[in-house]
């Protein structure tokens, strides 16, 4: 974990919810820049350190895997955290999502873990700008 991760975490409004995004996704970054707060970007060695320090986030969403992680490894965090919220990886279309879903759900059995598709993050993205 980088000492200074807090330097790297900008808050971009939801409404009262508070989302976690594990950088690596550029485009949300991109559409939210100046805008809503409540939306907090990191990287994935920062995640646990913010866990730590009280952030407690309605949602977290990341890639399926980056740069030094992916889902198993965030979901183990957040589990290791007592995270017990919604966690969402995005991706393409896989051949066997459901077998994501399992190993995620094996290392991190208290977090509720799913997989979304481009289009199932476009109608996430629009109903937080309500």
């Amino acid at each position: 974990m980088t000492p200074d991760h807090t330097s790297r975490t900008e808050t971009v409004d939801c409404d009262g919810m508070i989302v976690l995004v594990v950088v690596g996704m550029t485009a949300l970054r991109q559409s939210y820049d100046g805008g809503l707060s409540g939306v907090q970007f990191t990287e994935s060695a920062g995640l646990a350190g913010l866990l730590a320090e009280g952030v407690s986030p309605t949602l977290v969403l990341s890639p399926l895997a980056g740069p030094g992680f992916d889902a198993v490894t965030i979901a183990q965090t957040l589990q290791a955290a007592g995270y017990r919220g919604v966690y969402y990886a995005t991706t393409r279309p896989l051949p066997d999502p459901d077998m994501v879903k399992r190993e995620v759900a094996r290392v991190a059995p208290d977090v509720i873990f799913d997989l979304l598709l481009p289009q199932d993050m476009a109608r996430l993205m629009r109903s937080a700008r309500g």
